[in-house]
């Protein structure tokens, strides 16, 4: 029964060890990104929306461009390691200046650690800047192929 009750705890995600405080949730840090997405003409595109690569999404929509296609990005609980690869991803279709490609990043090398953790579940405080971000059109054939994978 005892056994039972650990696992249901674990499961839960509460965690208490001797000479450790009990905790409940996940590890988790703070992100911040920072980024205008542009097209090939340097145009700006509204509603790119970006992601950690593992599915994290940023707090309160921030993670989608405005008309100016800057993202301000805020996610408050991204799981560790992933505030490293970010996806950029058309959601609205032909809207906004049509259908781009979506875009994977490695962007370990702009993410700044601006605050330590708490040595628990938090494990601190990120920022990345990332500058202009380029998105490319999809092709008509890549576009016409997607469309007929939707019809079957």
């Amino acid at each position: 029964m005892k056994k039972l009750i650990y696992f249901l705890l674990a499961l839960l995600g509460v965690s208490c060890n001797i000479g450790m405080r009990c905790e409940y949730g996940t590890p988790h840090v703070s992100f911040s990104l920072k980024a205008r997405v542009v097209d090939e003409a340097g145009n700006p595109i509204q509603g790119i929306e970006v992601r950690t690569k593992k599915g994290d999404y940023f707090d309160d929509r921030t993670g989608v461009s405005d008309y100016l296609g800057n993202i301000d990005a805020y996610g408050s609980y991204i799981w560790p390691g992933s505030q490293y690869d970010v996806v950029f991803f058309d959601n609205d279709g032909p809207l906004n200046g049509g259908e781009f490609e979506t875009l994977e990043m490695d962007i370990s090398d702009k993410v700044v650690q601006t605050k330590e953790g708490d040595g628990n579940w938090n494990g601190g405080t990120f920022v990345a800047e990332l500058g202009d971000v380029t998105m490319t059109l999809k092709s008509e054939d890549a576009q016409e192929e997607e469309n007929t994978t939707e019809e079957e």
